[in-house]
């Protein structure tokens, strides 16, 4: 096998032990998440994917709730940031700082979200100021998609600081 393709197996499984550990710690950790029945379905080098049955997110109106779908895209971008910092051997408290919705269209049925990872450029530039002030902050958007049209955009701003009681890297 070539070197590369070596490489790309490696990230792989990397990114497989990263996918497991956080539906894992989310299972356990964040009682909305289970509740929504949601998981991190993909989490690879060119993002992550979340999904969560349409039953117990559903509305009166018989469609997905707005709220089950702020919650689980809100998820999508603190996956993808803490896989972020453990690519870069970093660990951090994370949290989101602010965000912003765009709901345009309904939600028949299941809910997946999906996160496409920032540019190398903003990726060491994120690392970089964590490493130089013990915090950072990075704006991340993440997708809802229904019958395949865009159906929800959210805009997050999420934080990281250091702390001796970090959680977020304290799985278990």
């Amino acid at each position: 096998m070539c070197a590369c393709k070596i490489w790309l197996h490696l990230v792989r499984g990397i990114l497989m032990s990263y996918q497991q550990e956080i539906n894992d710690y989310l299972n356990r950790h964040v009682p909305l998440f289970r509740a929504m029945e949601a998981r991190l379905e993909r989490c690879d080098a060119t993002g992550l994917a979340m999904r969560a049955p349409l039953a117990p997110n559903i509305n009166d109106k018989g469609i997905a709730f707005g709220g089950s779908m702020a919650a689980i895209a809100a998820l999508t971008g603190w996956a993808l940031t803490f896989t972020t910092l453990r690519e870069h051997a970093e660990s951090a408290e994370i949290f989101i700082t602010d965000s912003t919705l765009k709901f345009l269209r309904p939600v028949r049925g299941e809910i997946v979200t999906e996160c496409i990872r920032p540019d190398a450029t903003a990726i060491e530039r994120f690392i970089e100021r964590y490493r130089q002030r013990g915090k950072a902050r990075w704006a991340v958007e993440v997708t809802v998609r229904a019958e395949g049209e865009l159906a929800m955009t959210f805009n997050g701003d999420y934080g990281v600081f250091k702390s001796e009681q970090s959680r977020s890297f304290a799985i278990d």
